[in-house]
């Protein structure tokens, strides 16, 4: 285990590092801090905490930078004191943009990831309140142009999902209407997951009855209920990824387009964004079980909407970030997305 004075320079050398972004030697490391020990014993205790596993050498002659393991007990540290930092100023403006008279719920969920990533200069994903208790409240088709019209659905947690469809003029207006009484009859006040089994098989059946199988309806609806899954993570400040990156190394444009592929994968994302309910989850490198993202830590949060469900926020940034500034700006934005929800569902 660590001694104090050992906790002490492994502490030094991170801030070091975050702030920098280089190696420190014992004697930089000296100058910078002021510490009453001589060079040798910085050194000797440098080597000590690097056998230990908390630091490491990019290569022999080299100072030492914080490993995986390090920057993990200096997180854990930062999480058992649950320091309350000034940050009034932060905490106003997120109030500021959160708390605007939105027209959707998902309208606050993609803000928080936008204000998130904008705060931070990392890449930001949001997740709203979970849809698998919500339910139909309607569904609409709103002639745009001749032939063409907008396909609207809407669920009771203030989610609105669209699509343009044509429908072939040989229909008659009457027998599109009927179509959208169908739906509405048979479907609202369902859940959604129900809404999607109906429509594999009952659904079909009746519109075919009634009135035809000369537009497949419900195949669209499928579809928008479909877009509404995938649209659920917001993703703010995506291109924030290159500024780690070193595009002089090899297989470097490979790597970006790997983990941009995997930002954009709804399956595969939905996996690595496992919520926490014990405040803040903090990942580092390795311990996110994906060798694409070895060199970055993921900060995720959730926040409660009440009745409507929980959503979660992230951050995905380097593992040299400032923890400490970073973990607390996750606590406001936390907070007050929760306030946000829960204010924009009671004056619905």
């Amino acid at each position: 285990m660590l001694t104090e004075r050992q906790l002490l320079i492994l502490n030094l050398i991170i801030d070091h590092y975050v702030e920098h972004g280089e190696p420190i030697g014992s004697n930089t490391l000296l100058e910078e801090s002021n510490l009453p020990v001589s060079p040798a014993t910085i050194r000797n205790e440098m080597m000590r905490i690097e056998e230990l596993g908390f630091l490491k050498k990019m290569h022999s002659s080299s100072g030492r930078i914080p490993s995986i393991l390090g920057y993990r007990h200096y997180v854990d540290q930062l999480m058992a004191k649950k320091r309350e930092l000034s940050f009034e100023d932060i905490r106003k403006q997120v109030q500021a943009s959160l708390r605007v008279p939105y027209k959707e719920a998902q309208e606050i969920v993609e803000s928080s990831a936008e204000l998130l990533s904008y705060m931070t200069n990392y890449t930001a994903l949001s997740i709203g309140p979970e849809k698998t208790n919500s339910r139909l409240t309607g569904f609409r088709l709103v002639p745009v142009t001749k032939g063409q019209f907008m396909a609207i659905l809407v669920t009771d947690k203030g989610y609105v999902e669209s699509k343009i469809l044509t429908i072939p003029h040989a229909i008659s207006a009457a027998k599109i209407q009927k179509m959208v009484n169908i739906f509405n009859e048979e479907l609202v006040g369902l859940k959604l997951m129900d809404v999607h089994n109906k429509l594999q098989v009952e659904i079909p059946r009746i519109i075919d009855k009634f009135v035809g199988n000369e537009i497949d309806l419900h195949a669209i609806f499928r579809g928008i209920l479909s877009k509404m899954d995938s649209e659920r993570i917001y993703v703010g400040g995506e291109m924030n990824l290159l500024n780690y990156f070193n595009f002089e190394e090899v297989n470097q444009r490979e790597k970006i387009k790997s983990i941009y592929n995997l930002i954009h994968e709804s399956k595969d994302l939905q996996e690595l964004l496992v919520p926490d309910h014990n405040d803040i989850s903090v990942r580092i490198g390795t311990e996110m079980g994906n060798d694409l993202l070895s060199n970055f830590s993921l900060i995720t949060a959730s926040y409660d909407s009440g009745h409507n469900g929980k959503g979660l926020i992230a951050l995905l940034g380097p593992t040299n970030m400032p923890y400490e500034q970073t973990i607390n700006i996750m606590r406001i934005m936390r907070d007050e997305l929760s306030d946000s929800m829960h204010g924009f569902y009671q004056n619905e």
